[in-house]
């Protein structure tokens, strides 16, 4: 980044919290940590912290804090994976399957058998004992019994 841009961002005070509830987010998470609902807490706000607040406030006040929370981990995984590897290119699933296919570290029965299955053909569904005319209504099909002669 330039360094003017630098300059004026380190220069920007931060941003206040929006949330009158951004004080007490320790209590509320507290309170959440011992099982109290979201009701519970409303109304300890109310009472003890004169802090008017509805339940859903309090339900999206925790959740925003979780998402957060979980997005700053994933941040910093992400950049502690970019530390240690050199590279903060993840992996995809495809690929690692093939990379550990491709070495020969795995027993050959192993090996074969993902071979197989890799080879083997998808079986087409049979007749689920209907057939489907858009002009007719669904009937069910069954096999003509041969008449029993008694």
């Amino acid at each position: 980044m330039d360094d003017k841009l630098s300059e004026i961002l380190d220069r920007l005070p931060p941003k206040p919290a929006r949330s009158r509830l951004e004080p007490y987010a320790a209590l509320i998470e507290e309170l959440r940590r011992r099982g109290r609902t979201y009701r519970e807490i409303a109304r300890v706000l109310s009472e003890d912290c004169q802090v008017q607040s509805s339940p859903s406030n309090v339900y999206y006040f925790v959740r925003l804090r979780a998402r957060e929370a979980k997005q700053a981990k994933a941040l910093q995984a992400k950049q502690d994976q970019a530390g240690s590897f050199g590279s903060s290119k993840v992996a995809s699933a495809q690929t690692t399957v093939r990379n550990t296919a491709s070495q020969e570290n795995l027993p050959t029965d192993v090996a074969q058998r993902i071979a197989a299955l890799k080879q083997r053909k998808i079986p087409q569904p049979t007749s689920a004992g209907f057939h489907f005319d858009p002009d007719e209504p669904l009937r069910l099909i069954t096999e003509k019994k041969p008449a029993s002669d008694t």
